[in-house]
């Protein structure tokens, strides 16, 4: 049976607790208009390709070529990257609603 892109995404969440408490901690996890679970500054198809290169590249000696873990690593760098931009920008948007009055 084939799982949808939510189903993976939470599998791979589970299978790395650490990770996903990590990006819990960090309000990086969010659902986009779909409802399907991503991580910030990623798309879902994008967050799966991330959870599934980070354990990779921890574990990788060995299990890939030189090659392979050198393009693996830019692509988790680049993703990486978004999701600190996109937690930064969420910051600092929180941050200049710091103190302004409440809407209403």
């Amino acid at each position: 049976m084939a799982h949808t892109l939510e189903q993976t995404i939470n599998a791979l969440l589970e299978q790395e607790p650490a990770l996903r408490q990590w990006l819990e901690q960090m309000r990086a996890l969010i659902r986009d208009t779909r409802g399907v679970t991503a991580i910030a500054g990623l798309t879902p198809a994008e967050t799966e390709e991330f959870l599934r290169l980070d354990p990779r590249l921890r574990a990788h000696r060995g299990a890939m070529t030189t090659a392979e873990f050198e393009a693996a690593s830019g692509r988790h760098a680049e993703l990486k990257s978004r999701i600190e931009a996109a937690l930064q920008d969420g910051a600092i948007e929180s941050l200049s609603d710091w103190g302004a009055p409440a809407r209403g």
